[in-house]
């Protein structure tokens, strides 16, 4: 199945820096906006793209606010 999101990438700085914080944080200058996710009318996720390392985010809009986070979806595992 084809898709655009690389592997297993090694984000940078700005990516990793953004890992694990709560949604609230503004996204960095260098991800760019792909789409969002929608459940009845209302915006419970957003997904990213990094011009930069090419890390792929999903900004969680929904649920228990500890699980309101920026959630990096194709990095690395260390």
């Amino acid at each position: 199945m084809p898709t655009d999101m690389d592997l297993w990438i090694q984000p940078c700085t700005r990516c990793a820096d953004l890992y694990g914080n709560p949604a609230t944080e503004p996204p960095h200058q260098y991800l760019i906006f792909i789409g969002a996710g929608e459940k009845r009318e209302v915006r419970v996720d957003e997904h990213y793209k990094c011009v930069r390392c090419r890390a792929m985010f999903a900004r969680i809009l929904a649920g228990p606010p500890a699980r309101q986070i920026w959630m990096l979806l194709n990095a690395g595992q260390h």
